[in-house]
């Protein structure tokens, strides 16, 4: 949803301005107030809450994000890895994540460069999702020009004390997730009174996949355990471990996709360099992670709080592609932050303060793809990340309706590398290259909230967006000119946008209509974008580059009392959604890449439909059931390479999904995706050097499962 959706039920979705609510000792938060602060962002947000996630069949981010305008995810090959972007600022993101934070209640997920994974990330076991879009997503102290998304887990409080779900489908999905939350009776600590809660998920699922070679299984556990002090302060572990095994088709040619959209690239040679078909060379992903973090939190005078969150995580990666990468990550790093929501010369006044420090150490190994077995190595690549980031807002009321948003972060970063090289034929060092970057700004931002009415907002605001690039754009194989580096790191520099939003939201008074309109207007200068040059990816910043787009959504209640009339919230109801973006992504200036053109002034950044539209219509019945057949519809073709010349062709896509509520313990779901069997590429590789530019879309295909809970 956009914001906020009509529902039979007794306003859950009133977002009409309040007072700060303050709720003592305690940070679960009750959804109305997160709502209530979600209204005060001086621009657009969205809020995907429980219901909508149980419902839906949580495999990965499209199944959630579907109706969330400006936003698009689009999965590679039916996995929960896929081509994620938020206005277009990431749609050098082939494969895996940059340019979009990812928070887990607040706290930064992923490496310390930037870089991150989406697979260990279960849907399942968390109780929200926010979509923080651009700048506004400084009140976690975000940074990325897409802005962030915030994922909020189960606690003891809002968790059942047993949960076991169970769902399969086409292509050989099996998924269970067994899941329990329980909050103790007070008890003493030396004189202190203390709760305690827990919630602890674990799951686990595999697929035989569409594609030849995308066999997939994944084992995820989240657990948090939290310990209530006194009325003012809070302590909370959280532990996430993730096991992946995938394996990766890889994406196609047109004529591969029309041919046939399930095969695994066959195209390249097999050479101490590169092992190219992807089944024939074992392409795959394997890693484990383990991460884990201590928030904790004190109220120690009326209306301010401090929180210190620090974290941990390692991953081990084993990943045979073109040569066999395995890799070692550690990261660490933590917050501290401070927010005050005393009134200011008698206004009302939020303000927050934080610091974010960050390090990662990365070693990497390189060896040659022998049919899926390591043979000689080929590299040793050590990366040191260190990040410092400071940032602050304040929320100042100066009307009961107005509400001024001034705001701005600091930056440092230093990114270190060793990149030794060696022969493949005979495993001597061939090179040693060392490098040392460092990149350093500023990026103010000013806003505005006015309430227009008492369920309704008009918003606006300008900032400053500033990302440098991560070590893997950093440690590419040629320079932008063509050459070959002679140090470890390629001469990039970081992105940077100055970007306008400006917008309306809210809900009917009688809660049966709800909308979310916003106008953008992103000015980029250096954008980072996958290349081809002389027949081999890379990465170079464009010089100029402008993303402008209209993002629409909402939804009404069409009908009430259809076939089961009756008082309000025991009658039958149709709800229509749909979800609008309109994206038009242009080349500012000419970008010139080994000496020749890349890119001519005016043509489209590829990768993104310049018109996407989603439409659902919903038919909910007081005995518990309820149908939705809903669409995907990428209205026109979008360019795929940056020179214009290949476009992804436009699709429409069909779905149906549906559920059972036989009491409050037991439920049941269903879904068909893709109903009329459509051909279809939904993720897009841009610029790739052998015309491998499409990952398909699955086709006909068919979901169920059933969830029971013990409260």
């Amino acid at each position: 949803m956009t914001f906020a959706e009509p529902s039979k039920e007794p306003a859950p979705t009133e977002v009409e301005m309040l007072a700060p609510v303050l709720v003592e000792g305690k940070r679960i938060e009750n959804i109305d107030v997160v709502k209530e602060e979600l209204a005060r962002r001086p621009g657009s947000v969205a809020l995907i809450e429980e219901k909508e996630i149980r419902q839906s069949r949580g495999v990965n981010l499209n199944d959630v994000l579907q109706f969330v305008p400006g936003v698009r995810f689009q999965t590679r090959f039916g996995a929960d890895e896929g081509q994620f972007q938020i206005r277009g600022t990431s749609l050098r993101n082939n494969f895996h994540h940059r340019g979009i934070n990812i928070l887990i209640n607040g706290i930064y997920f992923g490496d310390a460069d930037g870089f991150s994974d989406f697979e260990s990330i279960d849907l399942l076991a968390y109780e929200r999702i926010e979509v923080y879009k651009g700048a506004n997503a400084l009140r976690y102290g975000a940074n990325t020009i897409g802005g962030a998304i915030n994922f909020v887990p189960r606690t003891g409080y809002n968790a059942s004390l047993l949960q076991v779900r169970l769902q399969g489908g086409s292509f050989g999905l099996v998924m269970g997730q067994v899941s329990s939350g329980y909050v103790t009776k007070p008890f003493k600590i030396g004189h202190m009174d203390v709760v305690a809660d827990y919630y602890i998920s674990a799951s686990g699922s595999h697929q035989d996949g569409y594609q030849d070679n995308s066999q997939q299984d994944r084992q995820r556990l989240n657990a948090n355990i939290g310990l209530k002090i006194g009325t003012h302060q809070e302590v909370r572990a959280y532990i996430l471990g993730g096991v992946v095994a995938e394996r990766i088709p890889g994406s196609l040619t047109q004529a591969q996709l029309e041919d046939n959209d399930q095969q695994a690239n066959t195209l390249g040679g097999i050479s101490p360099f590169a092992c190219g078909p992807n089944q024939a060379c074992k392409y795959g992903r394997y890693y484990n992670l383990i991460r884990t973090g201590v928030a904790y939190r004190n109220e120690f005078t009326a209306n301010q709080f401090l929180e210190i969150i620090p974290y941990y995580s390692y991953q081990y990666v084993d990943h045979p592609i073109f040569q066999t990468i395995v890799q070692d990550n550690y990261n660490v790093g933590g917050e501290i932050r401070y927010s005050n929501t005393n009134p200011l010369l008698g206004h009302d006044n939020v303000f927050i303060i934080g610091h974010q420090p960050r390090y990662g150490d990365t070693n990497q190994r390189r060896f040659v793809n022998n049919f899926g077995n390591r043979g000689t190595q080929t590299q040793n690549l050590s990366l040191q990340t260190t990040n410092f980031g400071t940032y602050l807002e304040n929320q100042f009321n100066v009307t009961e309706d107005f509400i001024f948003i001034a705001g701005g972060r600091w930056d440092y970063s230093i990114r270190e590398g060793r990149n030794q090289l060696f022969s493949p034929f005979s495993g001597n060092m061939t090179s040693s290259r060392t490098d040392l970057r460092q990149f350093n700004a500023i990026t103010p931002k000013v806003g505005f909230s006015y309430q227009t009415t008492p369920t309704s907002q008009i918003y606006g605001n300008v900032s400053r967006g500033y990302e440098p690039p991560i070590n893997l754009e950093l440690t590419s194989s040629v320079n932008p000119d063509g050459s070959t580096p002679t140090s470890a790191f390629l001469t990039l520099d970081a992105q940077r946008a100055w970007q306008f939003e400006l917008g309306t939201r809210g809900i009917t008074d009688d809660n049966r209509i709800s909308w979310e309109v916003t106008v953008f207007d992103l000015e980029m200068q250096k954008e980072i974008i996958a290349s081809n040059i002389n027949n081999q990816g890379t990465f170079q910043n464009a010089k100029g580059t402008r993303h402008t787009g209209v993002e629409a959504g909402g939804s009404i209640v069409v009908a009430n009392g259809l076939l089961a009339p009756g008082p309000k919230n025991q009658s039958d109801t149709i709800t229509l959604r749909s979800a609008y973006t309109w994206s038009l992504f242009k080349f500012t200036d000419d970008v010139v890449g080994g000496g020749a053109v890349v890119a001519e002034k005016s043509n489209r950044v590829p990768g993104a439909p310049e018109h996407y539209l989603t439409g659902e219509v919903r038919y909910d019945h007081p005995a518990g059931f309820w149908i939705a057949p809903n669409f995907e519809w990428s209205m026109v073709g979008y360019y795929v390479d940056s020179l214009n010349t290949t476009k992804n062709s436009a699709y429409f896509i069909t779905n149906l999904r549906a559920g059972y509520s036989y009491n409050d313990s037991l439920s049941f779901f269903a879904e068909g995706r893709n109903l009329t069997n459509q051909t279809y590429a939904g993720a897009v590789v841009v610029n790739d050097s052998l015309g491998r530019f499409f990952n398909p879309g699955q086709g006909i295909s068919g979901f169920g499962g059933v969830e029971w809970r013990f409260n």
